[in-house]
């Protein structure tokens, strides 16, 4: 009967505890891209937040948890992403490390987790925030000095210059039935 009873309370104090179990790509992370821009994301299980130093701004998009990944949208009025409603499937995760795979576009990404913490969305004083935000997002991307990694041939893409091209006029022909 001791037996049982104690097999009960072990049974009620850890069935009563509370699972906090945060979903692998909550938080904040950080990357370095090819041409050496450099970017920090701060996943929570509503919206992903994104500063990069090619745009200088913050972005907010809508983010879903899945098993085995996210899914991103865009919010009404809000940024727009180069496929909306795109699912990022992880490839490997680990707690530093975290490669996602898009299931629209087939291209991969690698985030490493940050050490510090991108602060919580203030929608009463968003101007201020965002301010603070950038501020210390731009010393820390100073520090991390991404390197530029392309190669030559992909730093000199051929651009169409439109300015070259001159207008060619059309002679309209009326045709007259009779």
């Amino acid at each position: 009967m001791k037996y049982l009873r104690f097999v009960l309370i072990i049974f009620i104090f850890f069935g009563c505890q509370e699972e906090n179990k945060e979903h692998f790509i909550s938080g904040t992370w950080k990357r370095c891209n090819k041409d050496g821009s450099y970017y920090e994301y701060k996943f929570t299980n509503k919206y992903l937040l994104m500063l990069d130093t090619n745009s200088g701004s913050v972005s907010i998009f809508g983010n879903k948890n899945i098993d085995k990944g996210i899914i991103l949208f865009e919010f009404e009025n809000g940024d727009n992403l180069l496929v909306n409603n795109d699912t990022l499937i992880a490839i490997s995760k680990s707690k530093s490390k975290v490669i996602l795979k898009s299931i629209h576009t087939y291209e991969t990404y690698e985030f490493n987790k940050a050490k510090f913490e991108i602060d919580e969305i203030d929608s009463l004083n968003m101007e201020a925030w965002k301010n603070k935000i950038f501020d210390n997002f731009e010393k820390r991307a100073e520090i991390e000095n991404c390197p530029d990694v392309r190669t030559e041939a992909e730093k000199n893409i051929e651009i169409l210059d439109m300015d070259e091209f001159e207008e060619e006029e059309i002679p309209i022909t009326e045709i007259i039935d009779e």
